[in-house]
């Protein structure tokens, strides 16, 4: 048990290093051992402190042996704070957290998914918060080095400040607190040595065999030309067999590659909802929209145009297949996986428009990744919430991004640059979390990375991921992105379904959830006859309009009324 007690020569060492910070002076404590041993500025207390990460890209690659990993390690030295990640794997990172937080089974602090409020694990976090399960951090902030930019006006996306941290309803406490805001508002440039290029990717064999110009595929019908051409060209994958034109994503089946592959189909951009010329807001199901993309792949399907597993081949048997060149035209894809990075041989099919006949890619400006909370049963709320904050100053960021000088980065004209040993294994994650501990540019251990906020790796290191400058490693990526720029357009708002969480839909909400859109296109492109995909869509649109559709369109319209920029429509 820690044996914690004031030592007030410490505590005026801690406060004048910390430049009179509370969070650092409140959270120095230290446990048995000597009272004259030297603690670094960065101290904040002998404790351990056990987090419960629901994200899979943590769990997949934490150290083997935390306590005996450099990392682990070195934090303990800087911080005294004995750090221990937890990760209980299930169908989904949410009914996990769900599960857990309804036993009430929760350690110090978790950490979640969570974009912005539209994301399914917020109402499983918001139902927490107001139980109580929780504590409140409202009044750390301004202490803070780097969370104290949260009050800055301005700083913080507006979805991020009113619905999910500083509510109205959580009469100025915070619970829930969003992570990896940017420092500076840059989300209208391109950055080809930083930003992705998705979507569907082409074999460039085969784009070279067809003469293919891909910038000049841009609607619908011509992406299913495409699809004809490489049918007819009769092309072999490595096994001899032969090639289907349209594969799933890289990551495996999902609904979701449609929109990548076909955006033209798609109108309903704001979770299925968009508005009418008159300024009438209505679901697309609504519309004639959802028939013709189901009509559409149906089309590819009968004429083996598209792969029958397109919805559901899992992610081992998609790299299997991608690796094989069994699939022509990989759903969606992007230019930093290691296929793509590191081998070669693929090409973007960038420029394909939307519904309105635009192909710029749309942002809605600063943004997050995910979302943390203290437990309400936790000790010391203060430290650990000063934990986090050192974490995401510089020095922390650092710490975080590159690891420790003279093992996983040098300086180089003042800036870190990762060792020859680091780059040598960027492609193995496994190698990365159990001989470093840390995590660079999304390989290896990502927790590190994922519970950075404030963050500005090109303006703090020079460099957006670790490797990228001076390295082959980014290279193909990198001019991927210079030869196919994919240029931003703002559209503010949140998407049509965050709304739902407001106190007044709170019934509509529940009966909506137990509905599946995108099941129902699935089923809808898989029935037997066009008759019965029709009956499937006629009978959707019937529960949801059961469910509250015309009501929840009419509060839309009245909040996009008083302000267009609250709900992105485009």
């Amino acid at each position: 048990m820690k044996k914690a007690f004031c030592n007030r020569l410490l505590l005026i060492c801690i406060l004048c290093a910390a430049a009179g910070s509370p969070l650092f002076a409140n959270g120095s404590r230290q446990g048995g051992g000597s009272q004259s041993q030297a603690r670094p500025a960065t101290w904040i207390a002998d404790r351990k402190i056990v987090i419960q990460a629901y994200v899979d890209d943590i769990g997949d690659y934490l150290p083997d042996n935390q306590a005996a990993n450099p990392a682990f390690q070195e934090l303990k030295k800087r911080t005294g704070i004995d750090l221990e990640v937890r990760y209980t794997p299930g169908e989904k990172d949410r009914f996990v957290m769900a599960a857990q937080l309804a036993a009430g089974a929760i350690p110090d602090m978790i950490l979640c998914y969570l974009n912005n409020s539209t994301r399914p694990e917020f109402p499983i976090l918001l139902k927490a918060a107001k139980d109580g399960m929780f504590a409140d951090l409202s009044s750390y902030f301004a202490g803070a080095k780097a969370y104290n930019r949260y009050l800055e006006p301005g700083y913080l996306p507006n979805d991020t400040r009113r619905n999910i941290m500083w509510r109205d309803d959580f009469n100025g406490q915070v619970y829930l607190v969003h992570l990896a805001i940017p420092a500076t508002d840059d989300y209208l440039k391109f950055d080809p040595n930083a930003d992705m290029v998705g979507g569907p990717y082409i074999n460039e064999k085969i784009a070279q065999s067809l003469n293919l110009d891909v910038t000049a595929i841009k609607t619908a019908d011509d992406f299913y030309n495409l699809l004809v051409r490489i049918k007819n060209g009769n092309f072999r994958d490595n096994n001899g067999r032969p090639v289907t034109p349209l594969g799933p994503k890289f990551w495996g089946g999902s609904v979701d590659a449609i929109e990548e592959c076909m955006p033209g189909l798609f109108w309903g951009v704001s979770d299925g909802y968009n508005i009418t010329a008159e300024g009438k807001i209505l679901h697309e199901i609504e519309t004639d929209w959802a028939w013709r993309r189901v009509q559409y792949m149906r089309r590819l399907l009968s004429e083996g145009l598209m792969d029958k597993e397109f919805f559901t081949m899992d992610t081992t048997r998609a790299l299997e297949y991608y690796t094989g060149n069994s699939g022509a035209i990989m759903g969606d894809v992007h230019n930093y996986v290691p296929l793509i990075r590191d081998q070669g041989g693929w090409i973007p099919i960038p420029y394909m428009t939307d519904w309105n006949g635009n192909n710029r890619r749309v942002t809605n400006g600063k943004g997050a990744y995910g979302a943390w909370a203290v437990s309400a049963d936790a000790k010391n709320p203060r430290e650990i919430f000063a934990f986090m904050d050192y974490m995401s100053t510089q020095e922390g960021q650092l710490f975080a991004t590159y690891g420790l000088e003279g093992l996983t980065f040098n300086l180089v004209n003042g800036k870190p640059r990762v060792t020859a040993d680091v780059a040598a294994v960027l492609s193995d994650d496994r190698a990365l979390s159990n001989r470093f501990g840390f995590g660079f540019g999304g390989a290896g251990n990502y927790f590190f990375e994922y519970i950075l906020t404030n963050k500005d790796n090109k303006g703090l290191f020079g460099e957006i991921r670790p490797g990228a400058s001076g390295s082959a490693q980014f290279a193909n990526s990198i001019a991927i992105a210079s030869k196919y720029p994919l240029q931003p357009r703002l559209v503010e708002g949140l998407a049509a379904t965050a709304y739902l969480n407001a106190d007044e839909m709170a019934d509509i909400k529940a009966k909506m959830d137990l509905l599946n859109y995108k099941e129902t296109l699935s089923q809808a492109v898989f029935a037997a006859q066009d008759a019965e995909a029709r009956r499937i869509l006629d009978n959707f649109k019937a529960q949801l309009t059961a469910a509250g559709l015309k009501q929840f369109e009419t509060y839309l319209e009245a909040l996009y009324k008083k302000d267009p920029k609250s709900i992105n429509f485009r």
